[in-house]
């Protein structure tokens, strides 16, 4: 790098026993995100987590609206998934991006904590499928990075009698692990509350 007092376009860091090989370019400082630059890039997702955590706000003030405020808020989720998923990293993002990203989660918890309050009963009768579908996506997640049915497919090949029975029973018993997973938490979840 040259020296402050030397233009750019001198050559007389020659004369001061620098060479071209030792200069070092220093890459630019990276501008971080801005809110507002991700609000522009985002406005129609933000939009559509306002209106959903709106509707099931409101459908909890109707009665027996306990599907509508639930279903609402699944839609939230899977928004709100998308949205968190744009959020640059950290280290692009400005401060006040960070602290927005925190409390619009803090706001979908929020949200999901009081629909349990509201609706206690009917979020244990529908735990089970709930923690069923979480669990489902953490075994596709698993799947895909320790490519488990890859292991199915070297005892079962293609084109064998025995392959199609034998990844049926395999998924089969999955998803009653999954199933039995599911139901002993749901079941110590009801115990802890009651």
């Amino acid at each position: 790098m040259l020296p402050f007092y030397l233009a750019k376009g001198d050559r007389s860091y020659r004369r001061i026993g620098l060479s071209d090989k030792t200069q070092t370019q220093i890459p630019p400082a990276k501008k971080r995100v801005s809110l507002k630059a991700f609000i522009n890039e985002n406005d129609k997702l933000l939009t559509a987590v306002g209106v959903m955590g709106a509707l099931a706000a409101l459908f909890t003030q109707l009665k027996d609206a306990e599907f509508l405020s639930f279903f609402a808020f699944i839609l939230l989720l899977l928004i709100d998934w998308e949205l968190w998923t744009s959020f640059p990293k950290s280290e692009e993002a400005s401060l006040t991006l960070t602290i927005f990203e925190m409390f619009s989660q803090f706001f979908l918890f929020g949200i999901g904590a009081y629909l349990f309050i509201a609706y206690e009963t009917f979020v244990l009768l529908l735990l089970p499928l709930i923690l069923f579908g979480i669990f489902a996506g953490i075994f596709v997640l698993l799947n895909r990075r320790l490519k488990i049915y890859d292991y199915v497919r070297r005892i079962a090949p293609e084109g064998e009698r025995y392959s199609s029975l034998v990844r049926g029973l395999v998924a089969v018993g999955i998803m009653a692990l999954i199933a039995v997973l599911a139901g002993v938490i749901t079941n110590i979840v009801i115990r802890l509350i009651r």
